[in-house]
């Protein structure tokens, strides 16, 4: 921090929530106040807000989706691999898979290859 010049640390006091006697730093608190009061402003800054949260919610969603397919793909293909090993039939793990899982048959062919 002492590296830098008095403004700019003034400047970084501000941000950090410490009110100085710089110029620059009481012109910028006084247009932060300004903007606090702007009702025009405070209704666009909750509009963006809202929608990023929205946002951020689909894309939780979508990562929570994602991966529990990849999930059950991988337990499908560990499961049919050792029912394979043991030596059950295929239409046994065919008829099993669909029944238990709800696969289309172009799925089922995907994991028996």
């Amino acid at each position: 921090m002492n590296d830098v010049s008095s403004s700019l640390k003034a400047f970084l006091d501000y941000v950090a929530g410490i009110m100085t006697e710089d110029s620059f730093v009481q012109e910028l608190d006084e247009a932060v106040a300004e903007a606090r009061k702007n009702r025009e402003w405070r209704h666009e800054y909750m509009t963006l807000y809202l929608r990023d949260m929205e946002n951020l919610e689909k894309g939780r969603a979508e990562g929570r989706a994602e991966g529990k397919a990849e999930g059950l793909a991988e337990g499908l293909e560990r499961m049919i691999a050792a029912l394979k090993k043991y030596g059950v039939p295929e239409e046994e793990i065919r008829k099993t898979v669909q029944e238990n899982y709800g696969l289309t048959e172009e799925e089922l062919n995907q994991y028996l290859g």
